[in-house]
């Protein structure tokens, strides 16, 4: 476990912060993966940030996660590779 001096951290007492719990699921093979859902409205939202439709947006976009020396996840979408950006 590391050293809670080294673990970053994110306030998010802010007021309109949305807040939803999902359940997790094991998947693939031998049930080595964790999955949980993405609410629709975040990656929608996404979307129209890059000017694509929710529907564009699920074939040129990826889900990206990030993690290491901090705490939790940090999720972004990304281009798909060979998709160009419209």
């Amino acid at each position: 476990m590391p050293n809670t001096a080294e673990i970053e951290t994110v306030d998010l007492a802010d007021a309109h912060v949305i807040i939803r719990r999902y359940k997790v699921r094991p998947t693939g093979r031998g049930l080595r993966t964790i999955e949980t859902s993405i609410p629709r409205e975040v990656f929608e939202r996404e979307a129209r940030i890059l000017g694509l439709t929710p529907e564009e947006a699920l074939v040129k976009l990826v889900a990206v996660w990030r993690y290491n020396s901090f705490r939790g996840l940090h999720l972004s979408f990304e281009p798909a590779r060979g998709v160009t950006e419209k």
